[in-house]
């Protein structure tokens, strides 16, 4: 899509578009054995654009290489969240490996026209002239709501050809929207939103409503809302959704506003409600023609959360000022938390994700526990809380916020076909570690506590889920899987997972999956351990309680 929205731009705003051909964005991503077999699609290309994500860019950056061995002369430039400015190592390796990189969370769209431009008029792009190129001081206003054109109309058969290649696939038809851009917050983990801590920009509703109809028209059912503050402009935002909505067309994993009025979530929540209704066509009710028909509103996109997602962050109100994070107390997320759930039961709607990260600086062990009672309040127990990820270009991630706050990092890796969701299991993503740094320790926990923690985060969901209500009379939610830890941690089957675990946070190893351990996704291993040692997990339980 960013492909798109800068050609798109491009056409309709470029000196030179006339004299530009856009060699169409390589997606079979599920078929491709080797860089070459992309290559050839792209071999004609002047300048390659790519965008750099922590789950892509080793593919990138290895790509980016081969390219460059086959034609030294094409122009290679990068954009993206995943850059490096607050890594040296990574930074150096892009300098060696692109001729021009767009600043992170900045427009992608004036950043590759100035760099076209260029080309054009001085014979090789000039730095100087490129809005938010590392190195320029050049910075031109990107205006989203000015736009008179619609991307997917633009690029229609584009985007059926996509569509079409991923259902005849079995791959998920993945696309995204964006109806606003910007982020007016500062949250220190955070590369989104189009720039964080900037103004909104909206996009003129006339555009979106063309949009969703293009989508739905090439093939698509529903698009990921890449919106970072859905209901920041309410009834706005609420009428792009019901259009949507009454063209049976689904906005998913939507992020809504940060703020600290519990009295607006609410109200966003019920007008979402007041679009939506009430549903008999939730997955668990529907036969399996039905869904495979594609008549209902759920089909294949059943796993796809069409709720408004829940970010939480954490419970923690001294955690969430640390990490500049605008939203409710910690009595206002519980109240919210019971709110949401009565009204999706209300409405027989699957409850949906819930955002929460793991062990942000400021939280305490005591505070983990105590979120336990949010995820029983959802039943959310595909919930699992986010590795706090130390991305590159984040403010999290600067020397001066960890040294403050005593963070101690290490280095691990995910295997990007351990990642939910992906399709493409035996390409070009196979064997690819994607590294990042998670946290180890701070001021306000151990990291004896973290490894605690991180195991916890993993197994609370199965022991709530299927343990806790016969014991709810007796011990709250966070007390509940305290106790359970205490037994688990004397289990022998958890002397190897507590080694592994031990391994994964010793920054003095080579880094380790934080995705995997004994050799499984982390989450099978940690359940079927559970599962084998119920019965004393519970009597041991039981047996404290009765004291």
């Amino acid at each position: 899509m960013t492909f798109l929205m800068c050609k798109s731009h491009y056409t309709h705003n470029g000196k030179y578009s006339n004299q530009v051909e856009w060699i169409p964005a390589p997606y079979k991503w599920n078929s491709y054995q080797s860089y070459d077999d992309v290559y050839q699609e792209i071999k004609e290309a002047d300048i390659i654009l790519f965008s750099s994500y922590v789950w892509n860019y080793t593919i990138v950056d290895e790509f980016c290489e081969y390219i460059k061995k086959k034609n030294p002369n094409v122009i290679t430039v990068v954009g993206g969240p995943h850059i490096g400015t607050n890594e040296i190592l990574l930074m150096m390796e892009r300098y060696s490996l692109y001729d021009f990189i767009c600043q992170p969370t900045k427009p992608g769209e004036t950043f590759v026209s100035d760099l076209i431009d260029s080309w054009f008029d001085d014979g090789y792009p000039d730095i100087e002239k490129i809005s938010w190129a590392v190195g320029s001081s050049c910075k031109r206003k990107y205006e989203l709501d000015k736009e008179k054109y619609s991307v997917y109309e633009d690029n229609f058969e584009y985007l059926s050809e996509t569509c079409s290649y991923a259902k005849t696939h079995n791959m998920e038809p993945f696309i995204v929207i964006e109806t606003t851009r910007g982020c007016p917050y500062k949250c220190v983990f955070c590369e989104w939103g189009g720039g964080i801590n900037t103004k909104i920009i909206k996009k003129d509703i006339e555009i979106v409503k063309r949009d969703i109809l293009e989508l739905k028209r090439a093939g698509f059912r529903d698009a990921y809302l890449t919106d970072a503050n859905f209901g920041v402009f309410e009834d706005r935002d609420i009428e792009i959704f019901a259009f949507a909505w009454q063209n049976n067309f689904n906005l998913t994993d939507i992020s809504t506003i940060k703020s600290k009025s519990l009295d607006r979530k609410k109200r966003l929540i019920d007008k979402w409600f007041g679009v939506v209704g009430a549903t008999t066509n939730h997955p668990s009710t529907l036969e399996p023609s039905e869904k495979k028909s594609g008549l209902d509103m759920w089909g294949s996109t059943e796993s796809i959360s069409i709720v408004p997602t829940v970010s939480i962050q954490s419970i923690s109100e001294d955690a969430m000022r640390i990490a500049d994070r605008v939203d409710l107390s910690t009595a206002d997320k519980l109240e919210l938390s019971r709110y949401i759930n009565k009204r999706c039961v209300e409405n027989n709607f699957p409850i949906p994700a819930l955002e929460l990260i793991l062990a942000m600086p400021g939280s305490t062990i005591q505070d983990f526990y105590d979120e336990m009672e949010i995820i029983w309040n959802f039943k959310a127990w595909g919930s699992f809380r986010h590795d706090y990820m130390f991305l590159p270009d984040s403010r999290l991630n600067s020397d001066d916020y960890k040294k403050k706050y005593a963070i101690e990092t290490v280095e691990v890796f995910s295997d990007i076909v351990d990642e939910d969701g992906i399709d493409n299991w035996n390409s070009l993503y196979k064997n690819k570690e994607t590294h990042f740094r998670t946290i180890r320790s701070c001021f306000s926990f151990t990291e004896e506590e973290m490894k605690e923690m991180w195991f916890m985060n993993n197994a609370a969901n199965y022991l709530l889920k299927n343990v806790y209500a016969d014991y709810k009379s007796y011990l709250t939610p966070g007390e509940f899987t305290k106790e359970c830890y205490n037994v688990i941690s004397q289990l022998d089957d958890f002397v190897a997972i507590r080694q592994e675990i031990k391994d994964i946070f010793d920054s003095n190893t080579p880094p380790k999956s934080i995705r995997q351990l004994c050799g499984q996704f982390r989450v099978n291993t940690i359940d079927a351990m559970l599962n084998k040692n119920l019965l004393l997990i519970k009597n041991e339980v039981m047996s404290q309680c009765l004291i």
